[in-house]
């Protein structure tokens, strides 16, 4: 049976959402209890939550046996909903108040196991990339995440697609990422325009990887002009290859056409295309 309605529920309690913020509370607790079950919390696991608004996943999260959350919110006017919660689980809670943006998530201790959030869309692609690159060196293996679809399109799309991004090949060479539910506008207060899905990411190999400048630097520099081919992204700049008949020389080394496009090459040709050009 569902819970009395959520809007009126939600709206009742004087808090306005901030835009500047984009935050759209989630406010349907099946969806907060379908996130924690499909994360397979067990009691040796250490939980990071980040923008817990109203803490309508947070309770639930404190429902599970995980041996510790760790909660960041940007929001202070959020406290009057957040600090009740945990004060019955201070023993195994921890709040920063913040924007995880500029926090160290390395000094959280004890180190995350699981990521469980709904993220703010504006933030999507950079927190990712903090997680991965702070995270995932530490012991994160999992992310269980509300985002907007487009955004998690772009994460999940397979070689050849536009959709295709450098955030997505990074997560495909440290594990992978699928799109596990969409969710209605109508369980967010206030009801976003845009599609929502919960995707889960799953990191089991090259924990470093998103850490290492020279990477990130090659992806951004191959996506850097999307309809250019990759040949004459990476001749532009220097550091890589001294013209562009190095650059085409080294992917004929590697079996790549020469009028390939950098969304085109699978997670494997990447990497074969980074190890060449750092023994160059």
């Amino acid at each position: 049976m569902r819970d009395r309605p959520y809007r009126q529920t939600e709206e009742g309690k004087g808090h306005n959402p901030k835009k500047s913020l984009g935050q759209n509370f989630l406010i349907d607790p099946n969806i907060a209890r379908w996130m924690v079950d499909y994360a397979q919390i067990g009691e040796q696991d250490v939980i990071l939550e980040i923008g817990p608004g109203k803490g309508m996943l947070t309770r639930e999260i404190l429902n599970s046996p995980c041996s510790f959350l760790h909660i960041i919110e940007i929001d202070r006017t959020l406290a009057p909903f957040i600090e009740p919660l945990l004060k019955r689980h201070e023993a195994r809670t921890s709040l920063i108040w913040g924007d995880v943006l500029t926090v160290n998530l390395r000094d959280l201790s004890p180190s995350p196991t699981k990521v469980l959030a709904n993220i703010p869309y504006n933030i999507t692609t950079p927190l990712i990339w903090q997680i991965l690159e702070h995270l995932a060196p530490v012991g994160t293996k999992e992310l269980v995440l509300m985002l907007q679809l487009d955004l998690a399109e772009r994460l999940c799309a397979k070689p050849g697609t536009r959709d295709r991004s450098p955030l997505g090949i990074t997560i495909e060479r440290m594990g992978q990422a699928q799109i596990v539910k969409k969710v209605p506008p109508s369980v967010f207060w206030p009801a976003p325009r845009v599609e929502s899905v919960i995707v889960q990411i799953l990191l089991d190999n090259n924990y470093d990887l998103a850490s290492k400048r020279s990477w990130r630097r090659l992806l951004k520099v191959a996506f850097a002009r999307r309809r250019k081919t990759l040949t004459n992204n990476l001749a532009c700049v220097y550091d890589f290859f001294k013209d562009k008949d190095q650059a085409l020389k080294l992917l004929e080394e590697l079996g790549l056409s020469p009028t390939v496009r950098a969304e085109e090459l699978n997670a494997d040709d990447w990497q074969r295309l980074y190890e060449r050009i750092l023994s160059l």
